[in-house]
């Protein structure tokens, strides 16, 4: 790239003691100007101070659009890459970030699974979509992402011990253990359930007849002054969709750190676990049966503007 473009030029006239304009045969010092070109290209690598948190957040917040705010991600990301990186961390925590497909089939999913909240960024993202869990895990799964799911841990708790667990789920029996609390987590999953409504602005049609009097005894015309009506309804009907928790059937016992109530009853989560494996313990008979275990890192309540898909 050219930055700078000099030309040296000699031309001076004196007359009557004053500096003035040469005449045009005079005008260069030599055939052709001097003409001096700068490389563009350092040949040192630019440093950059790392982003604070907040200054990433500033970054993010500036966009009026989570698309902008990853194109300026990825701009800053050509010149330095944590720094890159820093602010797209920011506008995946944005409330319009949903786009899960990009983020874990672009040039950051290598940067989504080496993070250390990677769990938490992808849950956050399921949460903004609706909270298909189900379906979006099929996504990571297709990319080797480092979260798994429920069933997956409890068909080989072993395997699974120590790995991120993401799942819907909604909490119940909170109980306080210790310096924390434990509830238990029964697996949800969003279904669309259908309803055939009358749409607004139907209408009746009546029709009013007066009849006449006859004479025949037989005769089905009515006499003077009476009225016979004929009503037809005029209707339409759609079908609404109504979204609905479902449960599956899986549940674990979940340890959530500080005693002061966290997950609400019957509400349903996007629950980040780190599944702990399974433990023998002994029920309100006296038997020994297995029981799952996890710990919650984060949850996220999921937004409820998209439609789930039908069970049909």
């Amino acid at each position: 790239m050219l930055r700078a473009l000099h030309f040296a030029l000699a031309s001076t006239c004196v007359w009557g003691g004053l500096v003035g304009c040469a005449s045009a045969d005079r005008s260069l010092v030599g055939k052709e100007p001097t003409v001096v070109w700068e490389d563009a290209h350092s040949t040192e690598e630019e440093n950059f101070n790392a982003l604070s948190p907040d200054e990433a957040k500033r970054i993010a917040r500036s966009h009026d659009a989570a698309f902008s705010c990853e194109q300026t991600a990825r701009a800053m990301a050509k010149k330095d890459i944590q720094r890159g990186w820093t602010v797209m961390r920011e506008c995946i925590l944005r409330r319009d970030f949903s786009d899960l497909e990009m983020l874990i089939d672009s040039g950051w999913s290598h940067h989504v699974a080496k993070d250390a909240h990677s769990a938490s960024l992808i849950a956050h993202v399921i949460a903004i979509r609706g909270g298909d869990v189900e379906n979006d895990l099929r996504l990571l799964r297709r990319r080797k992402m480092p979260v798994y799911s429920l069933q997956a841990a409890l068909a080989e708790p072993s395997a699974y011990k120590g790995r991120y667990v993401l799942v819907r789920a909604k909490a119940k029996d909170g109980r306080a253990v210790g310096e924390g609390r434990t509830f238990t987590l029964q697996e949800t999953k969003m279904m669309a359930e259908s309803e055939w409504v009358t749409t607004p602005g139907t209408s009746r049609e009546s029709l009013r007849n007066r009849g006449t009097l006859r004479d025949q005894p037989t005769s089905d015309i009515r006499g003077p002054g009476t009225v016979e009506n004929n009503t037809n309804d005029r209707t339409s009907k759609v079908e609404v969709l109504h979204n609905v928790s479902v449960t599956t059937g899986r549940s674990l016992t979940a340890k959530v750190p500080g005693d002061a109530p966290s997950l609400e009853p019957l509400i349903d989560y996007i629950v980040v676990l780190r599944f702990d494996g399974i433990q023998a313990v002994v029920d309100d008979e006296g038997e020994m049966e297995e029981e799952a275990l996890a710990s919650v890192v984060d949850y996220y309540e999921p937004e409820m503007g998209m439609f789930a898909r039908l069970g049909r």
